[in-house]
């Protein structure tokens, strides 16, 4: 397991599913205690390693996009604390806007968790204005936990999209590919998302034999982690290779190579360069320091 929470993991927020009426809303908005955190198409503005915050009050007076302020919870003793997306960014301190996939390390734990979940329902919202079932223009509903069709009626709801993420194992190595376009040097654990009828394992599985050829078994569940960019759950995994014959599907991978422990070791010591390490944010990352740390690898 990671010697830290996951990134994005860990909030201690209640999302308060039974007190999302609008009448309680409009009580919690006006409490002395409550804040808005603040965003801008896709980045969350910052006060250090906190959130900057606003009164909702003052917030939903300002242009903000579709659905407007959304209710994240309490947090706390119970403290109410929304989001907005700003449409304009002039109205933010200068520079206090960051992109949480780069700049999220500088964020706290539990800000980087808030952050994460209020990025993905607005991800959400946003590709969601219309309903699945008869095409019809859908509103928000519940604090933005749902979007309602005002046509049918249909209620729609947030989705998270799983994806497996797998460290590919043998002996004491691991196969790490790179996608086309990566920073020079840029190596990570192979990810697919899960296909309807399967288990995690099998799409692992999949996966392996598809991008580079490995026949993969044994696998093992490790932790998951959500990743706002922008709704998946990345589900972290070590699964055993057959062998170290790698074949390469182009379309998918630029490259893949198998790197020993030692590599790993000195990447992540600072002390060789057999790869550029993925960032403190990602499960790639947590996944590579569990492996280290495992006795058997």
């Amino acid at each position: 397991m990671p010697d830290c929470p996951i990134p994005f993991a860990g909030s201690q927020v209640d999302f308060a599913e039974l007190h999302r009426s609008e009448a309680k809303l409009a009580e919690l908005q006006a409490e002395s205690r409550a804040s808005t955190i603040l965003l801008h198409k896709g980045q969350v503005a910052s006060d250090g390693p906190q959130l900057l915050r606003a009164a909702p009050a003052q917030v939903a007076a300002l242009p903000l996009y579709d659905p407007g302020l959304i209710f994240l919870g309490f947090e706390g003793d119970g403290d109410p604390v929304f989001a907005a997306s700003l449409r304009d960014d002039s109205l933010l301190p200068p520079d206090a806007l960051i992109d949480l996939r780069l700049q999220g390390h500088r964020l706290a734990a539990d800000a980087l968790a808030l952050a994460g979940r209020a990025r993905s329902i607005f991800d959400w919202h946003r590709t969601h204005p219309f309903c699945a079932q008869c095409g019809q223009a859908t509103v928000s509903s519940e604090g933005g936990a749902k979007r309602v069709c005002g046509a049918c009626e249909t209620e729609h709801f947030p989705r998270v999209n799983p994806v497996v993420i797998f460290l590919i194992e043998h002996e004491d190595s691991v196969l790490l590919g790179r996608g086309h376009g990566w920073p020079p040097g840029f190596y990570s654990a192979l990810a697919g998302f899960v296909s309807p009828g399967e288990t995690i394992e099998e799409a692992a599985s999949r996966e392996g034999l598809e991008e580079v050829g490995a026949v993969l078994s044994g696998h093992r569940y490790l932790f998951c982690q959500p990743w706002p960019f922008p709704s998946q759950l990345m589900i972290g995994l070590v699964s055993q290779a057959r062998d170290k014959r790698v074949t390469i599907d182009k379309k998918e991978l630029e490259d893949a190579r198998w790197f020993s422990r030692a590599d790993v070791s000195a990447v992540f010591s600072k002390t060789g360069e057999a790869f550029m390490r993925p960032p403190r944010t990602t499960i790639a990352h947590q996944l590579l320091k569990a492996w280290l740390g495992s006795a058997s690898g």
